[in-house]
């Protein structure tokens, strides 16, 4: 609206000295100005006629379509993108599903390969997260804590929660690389606030997913095999261990009342999926062959992920 105010001044400024006009004074009165006249006022003159359109201008209210919100979190001013289904009911009540990106990765760059509003087709209002310096905590390059990042993503559903209709109990969150283990870092860390995960190339480096609260978390891992960024089977990064799938894997599962000791698997295309035999709360893993590390295409990621969710 903001811009709009400022368009409607420049517009007006323009036509006093350009084009006829007819502007409203007031709702019960009106005067047409023809070129000559108009242009013939003063500055002071055309600073009142701006002023009274303006006034004409209904004030500015919360954005119905999305766009960036701010939200306060550890004593940070952060934003975040919203993303409304194309036909966004108020009165309906909607799952949330936030995306995190990769290292170096903003909220627009996240959107911009993850898409996961295209994939849950007006069933849920999806958030991208913004990392401070575009990064996560629990790595070693983070700029904030992880605890404040946790503390983020509890504001942003405050906020969603007091402006829009939202199902609590059907708060998602997704990411690649960095942003995987952040979404691992909720089911670890804030299970109350989360009901299902999906990590994708997830670099889980032990601040991210040690020390986690009780409670379970329909989790999945999604994970390439030749992944030379962040390795299947973990390794060190900027001098820093992170866990392998598998123990991530092992370790969600316990928390999620799963027998870890009997795990099935089945093939999908180029992607193997592994399961517990008997488990309380979902817990998989996709491990996908020769797919690298990226926001998979082939399975789509994008996809895989929104179905997990929504089903």
């Amino acid at each position: 609206m903001q811009k709009f105010r400022r368009g409607a001044v420049a517009a007006l400024t323009a036509a006093a000295l350009t084009v006829s006009v007819s502007v409203s004074l007031s709702p019960a009165q009106a005067q047409n100005k023809d070129s000559s006249s108009l242009s013939s006022l003063s500055g002071r003159e055309l600073l009142e006629l701006s002023s009274a359109l303006l006034q004409q201008l209904p004030p500015d209210g919360p954005a119905q379509n999305g766009g960036k919100r701010h939200v306060q979190a550890a004593g940070m001013n952060r934003e975040y993108t919203l993303v409304l289904p194309d036909d966004y009911d108020p009165a309906r009540t909607y799952p949330v599903i936030i995306g995190f990106g990769g290292w170096q990765h903003d909220a627009a760059q996240t959107q911009s390969y993850e898409r996961l509003e295209q994939a849950a087709q007006g069933q849920a209002i999806v958030v991208y997260a913004q990392g401070i310096n575009n990064a996560w905590g629990g790595a070693p390059y983070a700029a904030a804590p992880l605890q404040s990042d946790v503390a983020y993503v509890r504001a942003i559903i405050d906020d969603l929660g007091a402006s829009h209709n939202i199902d609590r109990d059907r708060v998602y969150a997704a990411g690649l690389s960095n942003g995987g283990g952040m979404a691992a870092a909720l089911a670890c860390h804030a299970p109350d606030l989360v009901a299902a995960v999906a990590s994708v190339a997830g670099a889980y480096y032990n601040p991210t997913v040690s020390g986690c609260a009780n409670g379970s978390v329909r989790t999945l891992l999604m994970h390439a095999d030749n992944d030379d960024v962040v390795h299947y089977d973990g390794g060190v990064r900027h001098g820093a261990p992170y866990k392998s799938v598998r123990s991530l894997f092992y370790d969600q599962g316990v928390r999620n009342g799963c027998t870890m000791s009997a795990v099935s698997s089945r093939q999908q295309g180029n992607a193997t999926v592994f399961a517990p035999n008997h488990c309380q709360t979902q817990t998989e893993i996709v491990k996908i062959a020769g797919g690298g590390h990226t926001w998979f295409t082939n399975p789509s990621a994008t996809n895989w992920v929104v179905t997990f969710f929504l089903g």
